[in-house]
C-alpha cells in the first residue's frame, strides 16, 4: 500500500502494531495524545490489514465534529490509496422530507424507517409527489461519483440533495455496496435492529469488518445510555392525552389504556412518596413496581402485563393511523407501553433500578455492565483509540475486550511546552461547595484570565456549579454553554469563541470538552474549575456496588476512571502541535488524588502568578510572531 505521506517514527510503529495484532487477535487498543495522528494511524493500520484480508472499514465516530476531522483525512489518502469512502448518518440528519412534514421533532429511527418506507412505496406506485426527493436521480452515477469524489459532510450533502432534489439519505445508501471505508454514529451501529440493516445494504457480515472506535473511552457510557431506559411522569400525560384524543377503547373487560396509564402513574407516585424521603433517587427492585400496581389497583401481575400487551396494540394501531395519514408513525401509547413490557423482563444482575422525583416523578431500568451491547463487535475485528485509555485494562474490562494487545504513545511533543499544575486551597466537593468556597473559586478565575490575556476555557463539574460560580459576573464578559445545545449551537458556541477571543465557561463531560481543536494559540489555558467526579447519586452508588462485588474495584471502576478521563480530555484541548503552547490548572485539593494520571503535575500556591511566569518563558517567541 503505497502513499506519498512521510509519517514520523512512531507513526509508523503503531501503524504496523495495528496491522499485526489484528492477525492473531479480535482487536488491539491505541492511547495516542491529541495532535499525534490517531486518525491517519487507525486508518492505514486498519486499511493494510483490510486490505491484505479482504475485509472492509468501519470508522464509528460519535459526533457530526469527529466524523468531519475523519472526513478530512480520508480526503487527503483516499485518492493515493485508490479507495472509495463515504460517511452515513441517520434518517434524523438527512432526511429532507421529515422536517417539511412534521419538523425538526425527537421520532425514533423505527419511526421515520416506516415513514420513508410508506413514502417510497407511493413514490413506486406512482405517486410521485408522496416524496419528490425519491427519484431516479438518487441511483445516478453524478450522485455516486459526487459522493465518492468528495466525501461530503453531513450539511453539505444536505444542501448538495436540496439542489438536486434527492434524498441523501437514499443516496448514501445506494452508494453503500461500493464503499470500502464507511464513517458512521456509534449511535446507529451499536443500535441492534439498525446496525443489521445497515450490514444489509451494505453487503457485508460482521465478520468482514475492520471496526474503529473513534474516542473510544466513551464507549462504556454510550453503551449504557443505549442500553438503558426511563418511564416518567411526563411521558405518562403525552401517552394518556394521545389515547383519549384517539378514542381511548377498551383494552380487556373494563380497562382502558388511559386506566393502565394511571396504574402507572399513581404507583410511580405513591412510590416516590414513601420511599424517597429526602433524597431526590434512590434505588428499588424491579418487582417493586408491578407490586404497588397491583396492591393498589387489586389485579395481577399476569392480567397487567396483558394490559400493557394490549396497550401496545392500540399505539401499534394509532401510529398506523398517523402513517396513512402521511406523517411520522409515532405514538407516545406504544412507546410507554414497550417500556412496561421490558421493565417485566429485566433481570437484577446487571441492571438496577432508580426511583426519581425529577419533575413529578420517574423510574429508569440503568444499565450497569454495557459488555452485553458490546459483545456483537467481537465478531469484527476492533481498533480502539482514543487519547485517554489509561489505564488501559480498566477500559478493556468495562466493555468485555480484555487481553487484546495495546500500546500508548506519551509526550510526542516538548514537555517544556505545557505544564500542569493544581492548586489545595478550595474545593467543589458535593458536602463542602458552599458560598464562601463558590467566591473563592471565582476570584481565583478572574484573577487568572484577568492577569494572562490568554485564549482560556474554564471547566466546572456541573451547570449548577457553573452559575453559582459566575454568581453576578466577572469582571470581564464571558460565554457561557447551556444545557442540551444542538450541534449547530455547538459550532456558533465555539466560532464565536475564536473570533471574540471571550472566556469560554463549560462543563466537564460536556460537548465542548473533546472533539473540537483550537490550533495555534485560541486556547492556552485550561481551568478545571472543581474535580469532576460523577455525582453520588444512586446509579453511581450503583455502579460503585456492582463492580466492587465483581472485583473489588468498585471506586477504581465507578469513580476514579471516569474522572480522569474526563480531566485528561480537558487538559488534552491544549498541545495539537509542537509549537503549540498551554497551560492547565486544576481549581481542587482533590486533583492530589489524580498524580498518577497526570504526570508532571506540581501544586501551586499562586495559580495566576505562576501561569503569568509560563507564559513570560515564551514571550520572546511571541515578539517574533
Amino acid at each position: 500500500m503505497e502513499n506519498n505521506f512521510e509519517l514520523r517514527d512512531y507513526q509508523g510503529e503503531i501503524i504496523s502494531f495495528i496491522t499485526e495484532s489484528l492477525k492473531g487477535n479480535i482487536g488491539v487498543a491505541i492511547e495516542s495524545p491529541t495532535g499525534s495522528g490517531k486518525t491517519l494511524m487507525g486508518l492505514r493500520g486498519a486499511l493494510k490489514y483490510a486490505t491484505e484480508n479482504g475485509k472492509k472499514i468501519l470508522y464509528l465516530t460519535r459526533t457530526n465534529s469527529q466524523q468531519e476531522q475523519v472526513i478530512r483525512e480520508l480526503r487527503r489518502i483516499s485518492t493515493d490509496l485508490k479507495i472509495h469512502a463515504m460517511p452515513m448518518q441517520g434518517r434524523h440528519n438527512l432526511c429532507l422530507l421529515y422536517r417539511e412534514v412534521e419538523g425538526h421533532q425527537d421520532f425514533s429511527s423505527e419511526s421515520l424507517s416506516r415513514f420513508c418506507r410508506l413514502r417510497k412505496k407511493k413514490v413506486l406506485e406512482g405517486d410521485a409527489e408522496a416524496c419528490r426527493y425519491f427519484n431516479y436521480d438518487v441511483w445516478s452515477e453524478e450522485t455516486k461519483n459526487y459522493i465518492f469524489s468528495t466525501i461530503p459532510f453531513a450539511e453539505e450533502f444536505l444542501d448538495y440533495g436540496s439542489d438536486k432534489v434527492i434524498c441523501p439519505y437514499e443516496s448514501l445508501k445506494r452508494a453503500l455496496p461500493e464503499a470500502d471505508v464507511v464513517l458512521a454514529p456509534y449511535a446507529s451501529f451499536l443500535n441492534p435492529s439498525i446496525g443489521e440493516r445497515f450490514l444489509q445494504h451494505w453487503g457485508v457480515s460482521r465478520e468482514d469488518l475492520v471496526i474503529i472506535l473513534d474516542e473510544a473511552h466513551n464507549l462504556p457510557d454510550l453503551a449504557r445510555d443505549m442500553s438503558s431506559f426511563d418511564i416518567s411522569i411526563r411521558q405518562i400525560n403525552f401517552a394518556e392525552n394521545e389515547a383519549r384524543d384517539q378514542g381511548d377503547f377498551l383494552l380487556y373487560q373494563k380497562y382502558k389504556s388511559s386506566d393502565v396509564l394511571e396504574m402507572m402513574r399513581s404507583a410511580i407516585i405513591s412510590m416516590v412518596n414513601e420511599k424517597i424521603g429526602e433524597s431526590e433517587e434512590v434505588r428499588i427492585s424491579f418487582h417493586d413496581l408491578i407490586e404497588t400496581i397491583m396492591i393498589q389497583n387489586r389485579i395481577s401481575s399476569q392480567l397487567f402485563h396483558d394490559l400493557a400487551s394490549y396497550m401496545e396494540l392500540f399505539g401499534e394501531s394509532i401510529a398506523e393511523k398517523r402513517e396513512r395519514e402521511g406523517k411520522v408513525p409515532r405514538s407516545s401509547v406504544m412507546s410507554v407501553a414497550i417500556s412496561i413490557l421490558k421493565w417485566e423482563t429485566i433481570t437484577e444482575n446487571t441492571y438496577v433500578a432508580i426511583l426519581s422525583r425529577n419533575g413529578e416523578g420517574s423510574i429508569s431500568a440503568f444499565c450497569l455492565d454495557p459488555s452485553q451491547l458490546l459483545s456483537p463487535l467481537r465478531q469484527s475485528k476492533t481498533v480502539h483509540m482514543s487519547g485517554t485509555l489509561s489505564p488501559i485494562s480498566v477500559y478493556l474490562d468495562l466493555i468485555g475486550f480484555s487481553g487484546i494487545p495495546s500500546k500508548s504513545i506519551r509526550d510526542i511533543f516538548p514537555p517544556e511546552r505545557r505544564k500542569v499544575m493544581y492548586y489545595n486551597g478550595v474545593t467543589t466537593k458535593f458536602d463542602a461547595f458552599n458560598d464562601e468556597e463558590a467566591v473563592k473559586m471565582h476570584d481565583l478565575i478572574d484573577s487568572i484570565i484577568t492577569r494572562t490575556q490568554r485564549g482560556t476555557i474554564v471547566f466546572f463539574p456541573s451547570y449548577s456549579a457553573m452559575k453559582k460560580v459566575h454568581g453576578p459576573g466577572f469582571s470581564f464578559p464571558v460565554l457561557m454553554e447551556e444545557r442540551e445545545l444542538s450541534q449547530a449551537e455547538v459550532f456558533a458556541l465555539v466560532a464565536r469563541f475564536r473570533k471574540m477571543r471571550k472566556p469560554l465557561l463549560a462543563v466537564s463531560g460536556g460537548r465542548l470538552s473533546e472533539g473540537l481543536n483550537f490550533p495555534g494559540n485560541q486556547l492556552e489555558v485550561v481551568i478545571i474549575a472543581g474535580i469532576p467526579y460523577p455525582r453520588p447519586d444512586a446509579k453511581n452508588k450503583a455502579l460503585h456496588d456492582y463492580y466492587e462485588a465483581r472485583n473489588g474495584k468498585g471506586w477504581e471502576y465507578s469513580v476514579k476512571y471516569p474522572t480522569s478521563v474526563k480531566i485528561r480530555q480537558e487538559i488534552g484541548r491544549l498541545i495539537r502541535s509542537s509549537s503549540d503552547i498551554g497551560i492547565a490548572i486544576i481549581l481542587d485539593k482533590r486533583a492530589s488524588y489524580f498524580r498518577k494520571e497526570l504526570a508532571g503535575m506540581t501544586l501551586t500556591e499562586d495559580p495566576a502568578l505562576d501561569c503569568v511566569k509560563f507564559f513570560d518563558c515564551f514571550l520572546n517567541e511571541d515578539l517574533a510572531e
